[in-house]
């Protein structure tokens, strides 16, 4: 799973998993959804850093994995915010309804947070950054290709995927990828490769070293792993006890 602070918890599709309609609610009252998301995650970092701090004495958020509780409590939490929002601008007893609705199912998600536990990374791997791409000498069939890196800890964790990148690709050529910006627990990488942003597949057998670049000069394999969401949690801190993993 991502980490706390590898970027955005949840995204607009995941808001209408839950509330088919809230996109037109969103686009009726003039609501910004993308910085309803935004909001919502900085309210669960002050919350959540909060409690580290006070309960565990953990300074750093940047080991929290977003587990599946987590996740919920930030989709519910921003939908609170939404309807909050657009009740307070017409007093629409149907936007009443529904707030009330998502800040119950918020706190909802929060206590199934602290029962499950917290997600602790014990070697944390940031999200990659995009990595650098370029086109060589090939025999590469032309067209575009989609890549992605992840970074890997010495102990084979991987974190969480890049962002993809695209690249139009020349007949006859060659796909030359650099992962950029390696974090500092970082040992290696893996590249993904596909034609699609939704669909690619791991290419190296072997973690490439930090620094190394990695080509691609004939057709991208389709029978490596599909890219991860990073690494698991290594244990839960729950109210009580810390559980370990497995």
């Amino acid at each position: 799973m991502a980490l706390f602070t590898d970027g955005g918890i949840s995204n607009l599709e995941d808001l209408r998993a839950y509330e088919s309609s809230i996109f037109e609610a969103a686009s009726t009252e003039r609501i910004d959804l993308s910085k309803k998301l935004t909001l919502a995650q900085q309210e669960l970092e002050t919350e959540l850093g909060a409690l580290l701090r006070q309960r565990y004495e953990r300074q750093v958020l940047g080991d929290v994995v977003v587990t599946r509780p987590l996740r919920q409590w930030h989709v519910f939490h921003t939908l609170a915010l939404t309807y909050r929002d657009a009740y307070n601008s017409h007093l629409n007893d149907r936007y009443l309804r529904k707030w009330k609705e998502y800040l119950k199912l918020a706190q909802w998600a929060w206590a199934k947070l602290l029962e499950s536990g917290i997600g602790i990374a014990q070697n944390p791997i940031p999200k990659a950054t995009p990595p650098r791409v370029s086109a060589g000498a090939g025999n590469l069939e032309g067209g575009t290709y989609w890549i992605r890196v992840a970074w890997t800890s010495a102990a084979g964790e991987e974190g969480c995927p890049s962002d993809p990148v695209n690249l139009a690709v020349p007949e006859g050529s060659s796909l030359v990828v650099e992962a950029v910006y390696p974090p500092g627990d970082a040992t290696g990488w893996n590249t993904y490769v596909g034609l699609s942003a939704d669909e690619t597949r791991r290419q190296n057998d072997e973690p490439m070293a930090a620094g190394a670049s990695w080509q691609l000069a004939e057709a991208p394999s389709t029978d490596g792993d599909p890219a991860g969401e990073g690494q698991a949690a290594s244990y839960f801190l729950t109210q009580r006890r810390i559980l370990q993993r497995g």
